[in-house]
């Protein structure tokens, strides 16, 4: 059964990798682990070099176990929706739902959207969502979209965060690149941009706006960008956009998520079930994005992030700067095989198991 917390989690989660501080441990663990002298910004490795060694961890850690501990968006997932899947499974006289479809990972934080093919579009039936239709030629002038949640304001600036240099659908992709801050892979050889874009709360550059939201170009209309909220439910409604530019549709609820309404779920199986509102009988008819992972981190966890760590950090102490060897005691390169071995064993045991019943 699912386990609420435990004594022993990790909780000294305050995620900032450039001051050496990750979901899963930090740089202060590390160098008590390795008992040395804690990191600072003269030392080699420096804090926010640690924080990348601890950042490369975390993914491994994820790779390894085969889901996350931190949460993380899965994006455009398709399922289909097929009369045969449903009457099958599972047998029963009743049932409160007309399908469902199984996700690929568990542990369902927040529904972003739930996609369903009607016939001619897809309905989003989850959160709260908000769309900025693109204009058809470059703007000359100065152009503004500002998202706002709560007592934030995002400011998203052409010329800064996104270019309008090369039609509407390079734009839309700008701009969706910008929200989720991410490297603009299919339009960085159009700009020349370099580095993942970044884009903070006006007076406070701590708050993130991918944090907030998430946007995509619409599949059916690629000038068009949709803005999903991250907060929970359709508690998105209450943010806003605002443009000096484009066509904008304000966020609205399109959320019916409970037990007799269009869909429920089971979070941590990663199950959804469609009752009043569903897609049409067709393969591929579903399309979902979610936030995932689990919702504490074990203290296996963050033991084992750590001796990863402190383990990449001892192979690339060759000067033995920060850890000396006194000859009395392990050598190095056995203090690395020990943690890692420690590691991988701890790590092999929190993986994802599949049981098939004949």
């Amino acid at each position: 059964m699912p386990k609420l917390s435990s004594p022993s989690d990790f909780t000294n989660i305050n995620v900032n990798y450039n001051i050496g501080n990750g979901y899963y441990t930090t740089h202060t663990d590390v160098s008590k682990l390795l008992q040395i002298a804690p990191f600072s910004s003269g030392t080699t490795p420096s804090i926010p070099e640690v924080g990348t060694l601890i950042k490369r961890a975390e993914e491994r850690v994820d790779d390894i176990v085969g889901h996350s501990f931190r949460p993380i968006i899965y994006h455009n997932e398709f399922h289909g929706f097929e009369a045969f899947h449903m009457g099958a499974y599972p047998v029963q006289r009743f049932k409160d739902y007309v399908g469902f479809v199984q996700l690929d990972k568990n542990n369902i934080q927040k529904i972003v959207r739930l996609e369903a093919w009607q016939g001619t579009e897809y309905v989003d039936l989850a959160s709260a969502t908000a769309k900025i239709k693109m204009p058809a030629s470059p703007q000359s002038g100065s152009w503004v979209i500002a998202l706002t949640v709560g007592t934030y304001t995002f400011n998203i600036d052409k010329g800064i965060d996104f270019f309008d240099n090369f039609g509407p659908k390079t734009t839309a992709s700008q701009l969706a690149d910008a929200i989720n801050e991410v490297f603009p892979h299919k339009t960085a050889k159009f700009t020349g941009e370099t580095t993942a874009k970044s884009v903070t709360a006006q007076g406070n550059n701590a708050i993130n706006i991918s944090d907030f939201f998430y946007a995509t170009t619409d599949s059916e209309a690629g000038d068009t960008v949709i803005i999903s909220s991250l907060l929970l439910g359709e508690d998105g409604s209450a943010c806003g956009i605002t443009s000096t530019v484009g066509t904008i549709t304000q966020f609205t609820d399109n959320q019916d998520q409970r037990r007799m309404g269009d869909y429920w779920t089971i979070d941590k199986d990663g199950k959804i079930f469609f009752l009043k509102n569903y897609p049409y009988l067709h393969s591929h008819s579903i399309r979902v994005t979610y936030v995932s992972g689990e919702s504490r981190v074990p203290a296996t966890v963050h033991d084992a992030t750590t001796k990863l760590v402190a383990a990449e950090i001892i192979r690339h102490d060759d000067n033995s700067i920060l850890i000396a060897e006194t000859g009395s005691n392990i050598d190095l390169k056995t203090k690395h095989d020990i943690l890692l071995e420690e590691a991988n064993a701890i790590l092999k045991g929190k993986r994802d198991i599949i049981h098939f019943i004949a």
